[in-house]
């Protein structure tokens, strides 16, 4: 079992805050069959195998990490037991919570759902198949790459969408003290201002993270929901 110290610095290392220079890593980018054979996991709950705990998020090429994390003494890269953990801690520290106090729009289950697919976009990376995303030959990254602190990432790796991270900040209560980087840091994420298009940043296959519908945020969801009650004395009088 990982300590609880350990388990706090691979959150925070995960979600960006904290980026220690002269951190030397090699990525390998594969496909998703490579990814299940080589920890024996399912899609489809096949006997004897352990259950892909991402398999609703990632659908990708992902690129891993080789090297043990020496901040941590193990590799949570593309680490599917060591995900599982994390949720199933994460889980663990939310269920002291009623979520209800916290928002009367966003539940438990709407904060588990956005921590869960945070934590499938930093522990199982997008590999980056170039602007059009349709390339079918894997990218090669760079050996021995240096973390700094202006270039967290190799080329091959695509940056996640700052939304990922910042919906598990607006669904969750505020006590569990989730961070995410601020919005001007961009050497892990790719903030609205930078957005270009689907293919600019991973958003794990859901809506870009600046459509209509993620663009409305917590105003827009209480206007709507508003707007839905103003509207309910009517249906009853049409029906």
């Amino acid at each position: 079992m990982v300590s609880s110290g350990k388990m706090l610095a691979l959150v925070c290392l995960l979600a960006g805050v904290q980026m220690s220079s002269g951190y030397m890593t090699n990525y390998s980018c594969m496909t998703m069959d490579q990814l299940l054979a080589s920890q024996d996991l399912s899609l489809t709950g096949e006997p004897g195998k352990v259950e892909f705990l991402c398999k609703d998020f990632v659908d990708y090429p992902v690129v891993c990490d080789q090297d043990i994390d020496p901040q941590l003494g193990f590799n949570p890269s593309c680490n599917n037991t060591f995900a599982i953990q994390v949720l199933s801690n994460f889980r663990r520290a939310l269920s002291v919570y009623n979520c209800k106090e916290y928002s009367r729009i966003w539940g438990c289950d709407n904060c588990t759902a956005a921590y869960h697919r945070w934590l499938c976009a930093a522990t199982f990376r997008k590999c980056n198949l170039g602007p059009d995303n349709t390339t079918t030959v894997l990218p090669v990254c760079e050996s021995n790459f240096t973390r700094t602190n202006s270039k967290a990432l190799p080329n091959c790796v695509m940056r996640t969408c700052q939304d990922v991270c910042y919906d598990v900040v607006r669904k969750c209560p505020v006590h569990l003290e989730f961070r995410c980087p601020p919005v001007i840091d961009s050497r892990e994420y790719v903030s609205s201002l930078e957005w270009t298009g689907p293919d600019s940043c991973n958003n794990l296959e859901r809506a870009p993270c600046c459509s209509s519908a993620s663009s409305l945020g917590y105003s827009g969801a209480l206007l709507l929901l508003s707007l839905l009650s103003s509207l309910a004395p009517l249906r009853s009088s049409l029906f």
